[in-house]
């Protein structure tokens, strides 16, 4: 080519880049991880320079730097597993000024060392390998010089703050057991003082601490306890300490039942000027001198205190659902910083409408109202959170409505079902609730527990938009309702069941047949039934048939049945404690043969693997599918899989050790399918993964490809979007040369720029062309590529 040909191209390769739509902004989110945590439950906090201060929560840490009541915290202020932390659930906090270090303890032994100024992150695990005692967590920190001291589950361990090493262990405190628990530490005029299990120790700095006998201690033997001690102060020689029971002072010379904090027993004390502050389980203290002052937190339950920072007078209360009280030296709340995002960490059921995502959070219960009474449900819509629970809405809180599990949707309405407080029925648009239960319907729970206490276990829409529920081990299990209806309408169990086959949860498919789990009273698996209601209103035309282990009647692998799905070619897929299986023509399951009604078993492609039964025993907890028919399965403790359509490969797995996932327990998953995020449901909390695979356009027409324009030496993949379902994409020059074929089934697949051969492309412009299944519709894009 000569040199003014190969100017010309190169004029004319720039000027199409002119006229094509740059979407490198687009790519950016493919294959990216997102948080969405609660950081409402604190669980301590440390004072940063500048009036800052660093919170960590059972949903990671954030860092406030002013702004009052209320403010916002910038996204890159928000730490979890995302950025690098090892857990999101930190315990304890301590700031290393001289490094810019902040240390962040673990309830399992885990030290992160997170760096503000670069946010790099480094985990120290001395502590979580101590294998010589068990547990091995981190209750509190102190500084000193280059001295970190922590409190552990075992004793006292010493770090260089610089080299960030070891430096010595002390697990014997004197005359108490060696490996005590140390629940708090508390350095004063050089002495440090120790809250143990047995009581308090206390020793001098200047002495050696790995000798028991430099140690001294107060208990029962010295007009002391000697009970668990959770939290203690020095202030002079005076001594304040809290027992789970009682508060105690010592006066120097005695000690006495405190006379100071009598209304509860204390949580937390922090050195405040001319005395200190403290907080029990609804109140907090000033102690000014000889003066003290008492303030209710009007229903906020304190966890945290951190005060007087900096110069600072406020004084900051951690909570357990409101995020950071800010109160003054009058000890008066003026407000809350309360992070954007979800009341907690539980998502016991999440579903999309369109994309808007709601999510039920769990029906276990900590025995504990002031958390019980948080767990309702989630609405997040354009990227803002509503909470709605007990302690929030005065239609739930009327009623005590708690522990929603499950939801379902309709065209005017999100349904949530309960454990023991009936069904929500949410009104889209207008936020109005009405909740159906025991005293204004006709719900009713299990006769042999509480016919009084409807557990709504299952919770499903049918194709004409009508509500099903499950009642668990009701004598009435399966009601219906008509969307707007005030009240339920009852349907006894399928006759063709045994007296030990009990409904829990339900799944209704696309010819409206309920798919219902079976347990015993003991939570044994039963398999499963599957119903064809046909009249509601007429019970005895009902047919069905139940599905087990035997080879000719389901063919479970196991009868604990945990999660049903179908997918887009019209399969119902079953997830069951010991691996999955698919019913390929679920419309014959009930009037078919023993064929129809055996569960296929997913053949692995890969005849090396150990086993040819793909995901053989994962105990599955949640099935989702993607836009292009591929399988995300969830598992109680492994982490998550994504299949092929057929269940025949694994394509991607993710577990907390391999990726940013919280937990390997999953709780459920679902599917964004217009813009590909995959959202997990985990022990810790929800995150999200956006993915590749789309729902399908209805229509092909111009195509979306970026990056554009995409460079071998910055980019790996090329995306290619809004396409129809099972279409042919055809990459040409052009000169109309063939450079390459992809099949897709979903609405956005991706393309790693090469040809038919795996080589890379020449600097140029490229046509994207895609045409459905039948040939009738096309769709067009242009890439340029950069070599």
């Amino acid at each position: 080519m000569s040199k003014r040909s190969a100017q010309l191209v190169k004029y004319l390769f720039f000027l199409a880049l002119l006229i094509i739509p740059l979407q490198n902004s687009v790519a950016q989110n493919i294959e990216d991880w997102t948080a969405y945590t609660s950081l409402r439950t604190i669980t301590d906090m440390e004072a940063l320079p500048n009036g800052g201060i660093a919170v960590s929560t059972t949903g990671g840490l954030f860092i406030y730097e002013g702004g009052g009541p209320d403010a916002v915290i910038a996204e890159d202020r928000i730490f979890t597993t995302i950025q690098g932390l090892d857990r999101l659930d930190g315990q304890s906090l301590a700031y290393d000024e001289t490094n810019d270090r902040l240390w962040i303890g673990y309830n399992d032994g885990g030290i992160d060392v997170l760096t503000i100024g670069t946010g790099s992150i480094e985990l120290l695990e001395d502590i979580r390998r101590a294998e010589n005692f068990s547990p091995r967590g981190i209750n509190d920190f102190e500084i000193v010089g280059n001295d970190l001291y922590v409190a552990t589950d075992f004793g006292i361990v010493n770090y260089d703050l610089t080299t960030r090493l070891v430096k010595d262990s002390f697990t014997k405190i004197g005359d108490f057991t060696r490996g005590a628990v140390i629940k708090d530490i508390f350095i004063s005029d050089g002495e440090i003082y120790v809250a143990t299990s047995e009581g308090i120790g206390f020793a001098d700095l200047s002495t050696s601490l790995i000798f028991a006998e430099n140690w001294s201690n107060f208990d029962d033997t010295n007009g002391f306890v000697s009970q668990p001690t959770n939290t203690l102060i020095v202030l002079g020689n005076r001594i304040y300490a809290s027992t789970s029971t009682m508060n105690y002072e010592f006066d120097g010379a005695n000690w006495s039942v405190s006379t100071q904090f009598v209304q509860g027993t204390i949580l937390d004390y922090v050195p405040y000027p001319n005395g200190l502050v403290a907080i029990d389980n609804n109140q907090i203290f000033r102690l000014n001198g000889n003066s003290l002052s008492v303030r209710g937190l009007n229903g906020e339950v304190p966890t945290s205190l951190l005060a007087g920072i900096n110069g600072d007078s406020n004084i900051y209360v951690g909570t357990l659902n409101e995020g950071v009280g800010i109160a003054g030296p009058d000890i008066a709340l003026d407000g809350f910083i309360t992070p954007e995002g979800p009341y907690q960490n539980t998502f016991s059921d999440i579903q999309f409408n369109g994309s808007t995502l709601i999510a039920s959070s769990t029906n276990e219960s900590d025995r504990n109202p002031n958390i019980d009474l948080g767990k309702g449900y989630y609405i997040f819509e354009n990227g803002e959170w509503s909470n709605f629970n007990a302690q929030t809405n005065n239609a739930l809180g009327s009623v005590n409505y708690q522990l929603a599990f499950t939801t379902t949707i309709t065209d005017d309405f999100y349904y949530f079902g309960s454990w023991g407080s009936g069904v929500s029925r949410h009104e889209i648009g207008t936020d109005e609730i009405v909740v159906f239960d025991e005293t204004n319907t006709t719900l009713r729970g299990w006769e042999a527990d509480d016919p009084l206490f409807p557990v709504i276990s299952g919770l499903e829409t049918d194709s004409n938009g009508d509500i099903w529920i499950t009642s668990r081990y009701a004598e009435n299990p399966l009601y219906y309702q008509i969307p707007g209806d005030d009240d339920w309408v009852q349907l006894p169990p399928f006759e063709g069941l045994s007296s030990l086959d009990e409904y829990f949860e339900l799944f209704i498919d696309s010819f409206d047949q309920k798919w219902v789990t079976l347990q015993s009273t003991t939570l044994a698996g039963r398999g499963l039934v599957v119903i064809d209601t046909g009249d509601p209103l007429d019970p005895d035309d009902d047919t069905g048939v139940k599905l087990t282990d035997d080879v000719n009647s389901g063919f479970l692998p196991d009868l604990q049945v945990k999660a049903i799905t179908q997918d887009n070619n019209g399969e119902v897929w079953v997830g069951t404690e010991r691996g999955l299986v698919r019913y390929i023509f679920p419309e014959l399951i009930i009037n078919g043969g023993p064929e129809e009604r055996r569960g296929q078993q997913l053949i692995n492609e890969d005849t090396s693997a150990v086993s040819r039964i793909l995901l053989r025993d994962v105990n599955v907890s949640a099935i989702a599918v993607n836009g292009a028919n591929q399988k995300w399965i969830g598992s109680e403790n492994q982490g998550v899989w994504l299949i092929d359509d057929d269940g025949s490969r694994i394509i991607r797995r993710f577990t907390s050790e391999n990726s940013p996932l919280f937990s390997n327990s999953i709780s459920s998953i679902a599917i964004n399918n217009e813009t590909g995020e995959v959202f997990f449901g985990t022990q810790l909390g929800l995150i999200s993964f956006t993915d590749i695979p789309t729902q399908p356009v209805s229509e092909l027409d111009e195509l979306r490809v970026y990056p554009n324009p995409f460079s071998y030496d910055r980019h790996n993949q090329i995306i290619i979007d809004d396409l129809s379902r099972n279409t042919t994409v055809r990459i040409v020059g052009v000169d109309g040369t063939l450079i390459n074929t992809i099949s897709a089934q979903g609405g956005r697949i991706s393309w790693d720029g090469r040809d038919f051969r795996g080589n890379r492309l020449g600097t140029g412009i490229y046509f994207v062309i895609a045409l459905d299944e039948d040939g009738d519709q096309k769709g067009v894009g242009k890439i340029a590529i950069i070599r």
